[in-house]
């Protein structure tokens, strides 16, 4: 008998000893918070309004870390010839927040990227007000990595505006006064400044502040994106996507999966 009990108290011990193994290698943790009212879109304004950034990289908050490798896992495809606007546009941002520079560590570094990922995945085409590139609404829910401890949150909805700046050449203007609407370097801002609503910055607040009722303050965070990312995105303008999915692939191999 009191083997008997002996081993049912040693399976039990194995038991949560298993439990406790899945939990730990679980890669994310998800925390819904109601918040049906607020929201966050992206105004479209041609007045400029300069506000410059400090930089601080999060990655270097985090040692002893196991190595972390992205992967644009939320492109339709790896042809670089058949890539659409918006997969052009995720391996744009996708490829600065990649690699060391100062747009990158603004957002988080690398651990950025999974944010990234998660919006493009989210992102639904829609006919919305022409002043609106991207609008996120509803209920927002917090994701967090046990093995990085990057985290972020995500709207119910993320829209993408058919009718706005990311598609089309509306006599608006532009989400910034420096790059045209319908460009490739207005696709990587407004995919930027949707990101810095997603990850926080130093004093545990929002990269950037909620605007989704503010003209100006949309405007502000914008030139705040552009400010900081500006070289980057100019840098691109010199690789074509071959060239990046290159990029991608040979620091993957910098960078084993942990």
């Amino acid at each position: 008998m009191r083997r008997a009990k002996r081993l049912q108290v040693t399976s039990a011990v194995l038991l949560v000893t298993h439990l406790s193994l899945i939990n730990s290698i679980a890669q994310t943790a998800l925390v819904r918070s109601p918040n049906p009212d607020r929201y966050h879109s992206l105004k479209e304004s041609s007045t400029p309004d300069n506000n410059s950034a400090a930089a601080s990289p999060e990655e270097s908050k985090r040692p002893n870390l196991p190595a972390f490798r992205p992967t644009p896992s939320a492109l339709t495809t790896r042809d670089p010839e058949k890539l659409g606007v918006v997969d052009r546009a995720y391996l744009d941002v996708f490829t600065i927040l990649n690699n060391d520079n100062p747009c990158s560590a603004f957002f988080g570094g690398r651990y950025a990227t999974s944010a990234l990922t998660e919006l493009i995945r989210q992102l639904k085409p829609r006919y919305l007000d022409r002043s609106i590139a991207i609008k996120m609404s509803g209920d927002t829910t917090t994701v967090q990595s046990h093995l990085t401890g990057f985290s972020f949150r995500l709207f119910q909805k993320a829209e993408l505006n058919l009718n706005g700046s990311f598609f089309q050449n509306t006599p608006h203007g532009s989400v910034s006064s420096t790059f045209r609407p319908n460009t490739r370097e207005t696709r990587i801002v407004v995919l930027l400044h949707e990101l810095g609503h997603l990850v926080k910055g130093p004093g545990n607040r929002w990269l950037l502040p909620d605007d989704g009722a503010s003209a100006s303050q949309s405007l502000q965070n914008t030139e705040r994106v552009v400010s900081v990312c500006r070289q980057q995105i100019d840098l691109l303008s010199k690789l074509n996507a071959t060239e990046e999915l290159a990029m991608v692939d040979e620091l993957a191999e910098k960078h084993p999966q942990f």
